[in-house]
């Protein structure tokens, strides 16, 4: 069986996020939140020369190397190539202009993380004239087309910046939406048609629009996700890249079985992209077995967490936390005083990614097990609590708050609005009284 330790005696304040940042003790006598930033920016650049994508190759008109180049040359403007039917010449490929005819994916994407990764955490902190390298180290998956980024590095310049004549800042602000992945120079790519896809709404033929594109196969291959979630060769920690899912999957039962990131988190091509912050996905990837073992003087309980349906690690990154709790409660529902104790599956690193403080995530088919006991005299009325929380966003959390201690931010208000969602993020994933 596969153990992790508890982490009994971590960073971790026992009080609610609101009240005391988890994150308060690890970044104390480290650097600046400025030093922060530009390690930041340092070691994303690290990332953005060494892509993974860079060994890979697929046959046709364009290779998915050459798809994932960033910044990408989108050209949203779908009437210059003269893919529509229509005669205007400024319908531009924005979310809701392709959700006229898409509109099933034009409503699943619109709630996902994918739609606000350019949101107030992202732009309340960047610069983008005064740094331009720290706002495209950033764009570089966050938002990865040329009509994103106000600033362009100069040609054969290095280090040297220029603004951007087809900057749109309306397109900038859709992040990770239908023409990052969808076109490259004006043209539309995607997947071959499925017998088994369920028929679409029918299109109205007196819409001005209507498009041909292009198939390929590489849309639904695991690579084409790994060109921002596997950011390969750049900075490590604890011989440990920060950004590994792919290499995750690829070396798990999943990998080798091809069970593609799409068969999750696109399920039936749905653009929903759901992971982490969706309670039910995540039920979906564990399996939890709860062991009773009586014994003459104590009770004694043991929850095991199985990583049973996760391609990758349990959690993948290290911006999430799970939390596994156990605690004794009188009549009253109030707990007794030192029979709380917690555990933590995550990889816990410091603010500055200077130092890993512990990883315990859960390798897929692997278990982590947490074990609990009591004193059979204390319990007589009482009740044994066990509880999993999950806080996807406990990095950034943290990050924001130290942000706003520090000053270091563009617009503090987008950090506090960005700060919020964190605080609400957190969700009670299972929880049972015993006995």
């Amino acid at each position: 069986m596969y153990k992790k330790s508890l982490c009994q005696k971590s960073v971790y304040s026992k009080e609610p996020m609101h009240q005391k940042p988890l994150w308060s003790q690890s970044v104390r006598n480290e650097k600046s939140l400025w030093e922060v930033k530009r390690f930041f920016t340092t070691i994303l650049f690290l990332f953005i020369s060494a892509s993974p994508l860079s060994a890979l190759s697929d046959r046709g008109e364009i290779s998915l190397t050459d798809y994932w180049i960033r910044p990408i040359p989108t050209s949203s403007n779908l009437f210059n190539k003269g893919l529509t039917k229509g005669k205007e010449s400024n319908f531009i490929s924005t979310p809701e202009n392709c959700g006229i005819c898409h509109k099933q994916q034009y409503e699943d994407w619109k709630f996902t993380r994918h739609s606000k990764s350019t949101g107030a955490g992202l732009t309340g902190q960047l610069m983008p004239l005064a740094n331009p390298a720290e706002a495209l180290s950033c764009y570089f998956c966050h938002a990865p087309s040329i009509e994103q980024n106000e600033n362009v590095s100069a040609k054969n310049v290095s280090g040297s910046y220029s603004n951007n004549p087809s900057f749109n800042p309306k397109l900038r602000k859709t992040g990770v939406s239908c023409f990052v992945c969808h076109m490259r120079e004006g043209k539309i790519y995607g997947p071959k048609i499925s017998e088994n896809l369920q028929t679409e709404t029918p299109i109205d033929k007196n819409l001005l629009f209507g498009h041909k594109f292009i198939e390929k196969n590489f849309f639904e291959d695991a690579r084409f996700c790994a060109a921002c979630h596997q950011l390969e060769k750049g900075y490590k920690l604890n011989g440990k890249i920060l950004v590994n899912t792919y290499n995750e999957w690829k070396e798990s039962i999943y990998g080798k079985a091809n069970i593609i990131c799409q068969k999750c988190h696109m399920p039936g091509r749905k653009h929903l992209f759901k992971g982490i912050h969706d309670k039910e996905t995540t039920l979906k990837g564990l399996s939890l077995e709860l062991k009773k073992i009586e014994e003459a003087e104590k009770f004694k309980i043991k929850l095991i967490i199985t990583n049973s349906g996760v391609g990758h690690y349990f959690p993948t990154y290290v911006t999430p936390l799970v939390v596994v709790k156990a605690y004794i409660i009188d009549e009253k529902g109030k707990i007794i005083d030192k029979t709380l104790k917690e555990a933590f599956i995550g990889r816990m690193v410091s603010l500055d990614l200077n130092r890993e403080l512990y990883d315990t995530r859960i390798a897929p088919g692997k278990s982590f097990e947490f074990p609990y006991e009591a004193d059979k005299q204390l319990l007589g009325q009482n009740k044994i609590v066990i509880e999993v929380k999950v806080y996807p966003d406990m990095f950034y959390n943290a990050f924001y708050r130290s942000l706003l201690k520090n000053g270091r931010y563009s617009d503090k208000n987008a950090i506090l609005s960005a700060l919020k969602s964190t605080e609400e993020s957190p969700y009670l994933l299972w929880k049972q009284n015993l006995p």
